[in-house]
């Protein structure tokens, strides 16, 4: 038994507790979803695609604890890792969300601050698929559900990203910036698609209210995704999907979310850049993920505002 097979039956035993909290929810960093009829809609509407977002979940942070425990990440990442996950992780994703702790022990102890960051922004995925994929509302009470996760995930501003669009220097202007898609080309492409599923997904929802024809256009987006995986990264996305480009329709009516988005992404891309970059000592990369984290917040100081030139 593998790993990831032994990581997947700790998480089928947490299915038996799964009706007990399908309202509330609790981490160890007390982020919590907002209590809603909607909840869990998503998951029990289209199954494979949820599980789909377990297995991304996955991918992430067993990448970061490559890059930082492994001494041949390199070699690593885009051999037997990129194989693993796209063999056997993404074939076979996890019923549930798994403990990234689990996963990636030694990524979750450097960088605890981060990992509620993307926790949090998750869940605000999570949550915002559910109000789509839930029967019966009107466009009008989707939207105000939508406004509501929106400021219940702003409400936690030392977790919560931005919604004002990040400048492009923060990802691709620094010293340490683009060392890990150079290094690893073929599992970076892989991220991107997970980055593009999970915006497609929005104008998949979005498209239709009849029911044949939202499954239809939700398969479409795993059949895309699944093509985009092979003959990696032939098929995979030359540069980072932008929420405007993947889901048009999503971010049009919802921009603060797609920048939130946008820039959950960017970070994602920072972080692996930092872990990866041989510009950055070891000793030195926590702080310099946690200068980068603070950058894409809404919470900025004033001295972080004049730095990356927003006001």
């Amino acid at each position: 038994m593998t790993a990831y097979h032994r990581i997947v039956g700790l998480a089928a035993c947490a299915l038996a507790l799964d009706g007990c909290a399908r309202s509330f929810v609790t981490t160890a960093s007390e982020q919590t979803y907002l209590r809603a009829e909607h909840n869990w809609a998503f998951r029990e509407r289209f199954p494979r695609a949820d599980r789909l977002l377990n297995a991304f979940d996955y991918g992430h942070a067993i990448l970061y604890e490559t890059l930082i425990s492994a001494h041949d990440a390199p070699a690593a990442i885009d051999g037997p890792v990129f194989t693993r996950v796209t063999q056997q992780v993404l074939r076979h994703p996890p019923p549930v969300p798994l403990e990234e702790a689990a996963i990636g022990p030694d990524y979750v102890t450097l960088i605890p601050e981060v990992v509620a960051t993307f926790e949090w922004a998750h869940m605000l995925h999570r949550q915002l698929y559910d109000v789509w994929a839930e029967q019966g509302l009107t466009r009008y009470q989707r939207d105000v559900e939508v406004h509501k996760l929106i400021a219940y995930y702003r409400s936690r501003p030392d977790l919560a990203l931005s919604t004002e669009p990040r400048s492009m220097e923060l990802m691709e202007g620094q010293p340490y910036s683009l060392a890990f898609r150079r290094q690893d080309p073929k599992y970076n492409g892989l991220l991107w698609s997970y980055h593009w599923f999970q915006m497609a997904l929005y104008d998949a929802l979005m498209a239709d209210r009849n029911d044949a024809k939202l499954h239809a256009a939700v398969d479409s987006v795993v059949g895309h995704f699944f093509a985009m995986v092979e003959n990696a990264p032939a098929n995979m996305p030359a540069d980072m999907p932008m929420s405007g480009d993947a889901a048009p329709r999503f971010a049009e009516a919802y921009p603060d979310a797609a920048n939130i988005f946008d820039n959950l992404h960017s970070l994602h891309d920072v972080v692996s850049d930092i872990l990866a970059s041989p510009v950055v000592p070891r000793a030195q990369k926590r702080a310099a993920i946690l200068r980068a984290a603070a950058a894409y917040r809404n919470s900025l100081s004033t001295d972080e505002r004049t730095k990356t030139g927003h006001r």
